[in-house]
């Protein structure tokens, strides 16, 4: 039934005029900070929640789906690590909003979602300005 309300929702919302609040639910998940949650805010939206990314981009836009990633099957976590830090073509660069802990755990989750087993090394370190980031967008705790 969860469906249904959410179709009512959607149809309420676009009575009332509010297409970017049903196109902005659609992309939203739980900010819950876990990996999937992260994963759900920052990323599903091109990437696709399975990770095989959109079906509409996919054509213009292969890399989208995680399952296929070249740096991915070669265990280039370095690299998948400085694309989520700095962008990369039309991703946005997210070392500014997120965490390096955050941001390690979505690159494992991209390992997870792609169904390839995460090389055995040390986690990325990161470039010195987004150390220095880090320092100031670090949770408290």
């Amino acid at each position: 039934m969860r469906g249904g309300r959410v179709a009512a929702a959607a149809a309420a919302l676009l009575a009332a005029g509010g297409l970017a609040a049903v196109l902005s639910v659609a992309a939203c998940g739980p900010e819950d900070g876990t990996p999937a949650g992260l994963y759900r805010k920052h990323c599903a939206r091109c990437h696709g929640l399975d990770g095989r990314g959109n079906r509409r981009a996919l054509k213009s836009k292969p890399g989208l789906d995680l399952s296929r990633s070249e740096l991915l099957a070669a265990g280039r976590s370095d690299e998948v690590y400085r694309r989520i830090v700095e962008g990369e073509g039309t991703m946005p660069a997210f070392g500014d909003k997120l965490s390096r802990e955050q941001m390690l755990a979505l690159v494992a989750l991209s390992y997870e979602l792609a169904g390839i087993e995460p090389p055995a090394t040390a986690p990325p370190t990161p470039p010195p300005a987004v150390r220095e980031a880090d320092a100031v967008n670090a949770p408290e705790r």
